[in-house]
């Protein structure tokens, strides 16, 4: 028996699954896994809307993997350091020659795949891993001098280089012989695992499978994104592509997105600007890879673990429900409470405001996010909230601030995402929406900061790190 054991994580479909598609091509008997972890996942912070999204996949891709005789089993531990006994248990078991699986770029999954592949190769199993969730390979966009990019726009311009040849996508694996597997302790079924309970709300707003999110990816590319390069920035439309869960999850590859670019290009900036998304998605996925220390916690910018972050727990709380005072973080907080998920604009503006308004430590708002977001991606996440917090990559030789007035007038002119989140400020005009003073309801509350002493707090505290002639730019 020449058997085959995939080893499924964030890469949840059959079409565009190098590890799936590889192992098929090796053998026609193929089985495949998924270990869930749930003390990992709360060490990890991981959403429970994430994680149920996690569970509605995973029954969907059992349905696919059947029609394919391709038979998904569960297991269940707490931490990955019992993951790489519990491979080779399953290995020996089944008599598997060899484990396939996409590769992770974070520094537990990375050492705790090493962990796995250094105890098949005591056993005589044969472990590969593929590279997935990127659309180059991990050291593989350099600058001439062979190091790592630490600015995104040079970065993008070489990527799009190296991908002027087609990418390749990876069909459905052919259907495998049926294999009769023996009985197996540990093994579990799908929902005898501690999965933790979502409202449905959360959950027909992300319709689980394969087929979801294609139907997504073409109606964003045939409607959607016309407009996109505006509309994208107004929290109030649905201008965005929606594929961020999915994509978090693998439910989708990004190929299969970028593919679609060029398949649906009508000649406009739109899709220009969302490959462009998609590419700060690669750029950072690529930093983490590159460097290691933003997976335990620490800033990208060394001198900035200098900073004396204000410990407040009572504005932290206040920002963590959407209580500021402060109508368009209120409103952004309060969608990600309800939906689990916040639009990207609001994203920059509520980093900004925790990390630089109210001077507490990014890493407490990147945690949060996280323990809400069903998008939640170590990668993207951290990158965008180091990035608020002016800790991590950046090319500008200024300090951002974004004043979340201005910035409110500016993406929300006539309140219209303020209103459906604080119901309480919807009698107010399309003037006093964005900051409510004389008539603010008694059920609303006042400002927690004044955001003239905020910003000179900000700046003082950063100029102290050595940087002297830090110049503030408010938009």
């Amino acid at each position: 028996m020449n058997r085959q054991l995939v080893w499924f994580r964030d890469d949840l479909r059959a079409i565009d699954n190098p590890a799936l598609y590889y192992a098929s091509q090796e053998s026609t008997s193929t089985i495949a896994v998924y270990i869930a972890t749930p003390k990992q996942w709360q060490q990890h912070d991981d959403a429970p809307s994430k994680i149920d999204f996690w569970r509605r996949n995973l029954k969907c891709l059992q349905a696919t993997l059947s029609e394919l005789n391709i038979s998904l089993h569960f297991f269940q531990v707490e931490t990955y350091q019992q993951i790489p006994d519990l491979i080779a248990s399953i290995c020996q078991h089944w008599k598997i020659k060899k484990l396939h699986f996409n590769q992770q770029y974070a520094f537990n999954e990375q050492l705790r795949d090493q962990h796995v592949t250094d105890v098949c190769h005591k056993i005589g199993v044969q472990a590969h891993s593929y590279v997935d969730q990127l659309l180059l390979p991990p050291k593989s966009v350099r600058t001439k001098s062979g190091g790592a990019f630490k600015v995104f726009t040079p970065f993008a311009k070489q990527a799009r280089q190296q991908m002027q040849d087609p990418l390749v996508m990876l069909p459905l694996p052919t259907a495998q012989h049926t294999i009769e597997i023996t009985h197996f302790p540990e093994k579990l079924e799908l929902d005898q695992i501690s999965w933790p309970s979502v409202t449905k709300a959360i959950q027909l707003m992300w319709p689980a499978g394969e087929q979801s999110a294609e139907k997504s990816l073409i109606s964003f590319c045939e409607s959607t994104i016309n407009g996109y390069q505006q509309n994208r920035d107004i929290p109030s439309i649905p201008g965005t592509s929606g594929l961020s869960p999915y994509l978090t999850s693998g439910v989708i590859s990004v190929k299969q997105c970028w593919l679609a670019t060029k398949v649906y290009n009508d000649g406009s900036d739109n899709f220009a600007v969302w490959q462009n998304e998609l590419l700060w998605r690669e750029f950072y996925r690529h930093i983490l890879i590159d460097y290691p220390q933003i997976s335990k916690h620490q800033p990208w910018k060394s001198q900035t673990e200098n900073i004396r972050w204000r410990k407040n727990e009572a504005e932290l709380v206040a920002w963590q429900q959407g209580l500021t005072g402060f109508p368009i973080i209120d409103a952004a907080m309060r969608q990600l409470l309800t939906c689990g998920w916040m639009h990207n604009r609001v994203r920059m503006l509520t980093a900004m405001f925790l990390s630089k308004h109210l001077m507490i430590d990014w890493r407490l708002g990147e945690s949060w996010f996280m323990q809400h977001l069903i998008d939640g991606d170590i990668a993207s996440n951290n990158g965008g909230w180091q990035w608020c917090a002016s800790t991590g990559t950046d090319a500008v030789p200024y300090f951002r601030l974004f004043n979340p007035i201005t910035q409110s007038q500016r993406f929300d002119p006539q309140g219209k995402f303020i209103r459906h989140y604080l119901a309480e400020l919807s009698t107010l005009n399309d003037k006093e929406i964005h900051f409510p003073r004389k008539n603010r309801p008694q059920d609303y509350p006042a400002p927690i900061i004044d955001l003239a002493e905020a910003r000179e707090r900000v700046l003082a505290e950063f100029k102290a790190l050595g940087n002297k002639k830090a110049i503030i730019k408010t938009r």
